[in-house]
C-alpha cells in the first residue's frame, strides 16, 4: 500500500494526472494514455475486486487494506445503472458490503476477507 500512496500523491498533486487524458498528453508522452487507464483499474480491479459477470452484474471480491476500516466508491456508472460501493470491516473480522442503487433501495451482504460475492442490480 506504501507504493499506492506514494504514487497517488505524486501523481494527484505533482506534475503528472492519474486520469485518462489524451492520446498525447504531458508533451507528447503518449505512453502515459495507457498507464492513466491503468491506474483507475488498481481500485476498481485490485480493491473492490469488480469483475463483470453479465449484463446487470458482477462479482466483488473486496480486499480492505490492513488500517482500513471501509472504504467506497461513488456514482459508479456501469451495468445500466448508477449505484455506490461500500465496502466496511465488521466486529466479527467480515467485511460488509453495501450497494446503494441511485434512487433504490440498499442490499447488504458479508463476507470474508478475499470472498467473492456475484451482485445483480
Amino acid at each position: 500500500m506504501d507504493f499506492i500512496r506514494y504514487y497517488s500523491r505524486r501523481r494527484l498533486l505533482g506534475e503528472h494526472v492519474p486520469y485518462p487524458v489524451e492520446a498525447y498528453p504531458e508533451g507528447n508522452q503518449r505512453h502515459l494514455s495507457a498507464e492513466s487507464g491503468l491506474y483507475c483499474r488498481i481500485y476498481i480491479e485490485g480493491l473492490f475486486g469488480i469483475r463483470p459477470a453479465g449484463l446487470n452484474a458482477f462479482d466483488c471480491t473486496p480486499r480492505l487494506p490492513e488500517g482500513w476500516n471501509n472504504m467506497a466508491l461513488r456514482r459508479i456508472h456501469a451495468f445500466g445503472q448508477t449505484f455506490d460501493l461500500e465496502v466496511a470491516r465488521t466486529a466479527a473480522g467480515k467485511l460488509l458490503i453495501t450497494v446503494k442503487k441511485d434512487g433504490g433501495p440498499s442490499t447488504k451482504y458479508t463476507v470474508r476477507d478475499g470472498s467473492t460475492q456475484a451482485v445483480k442490480l
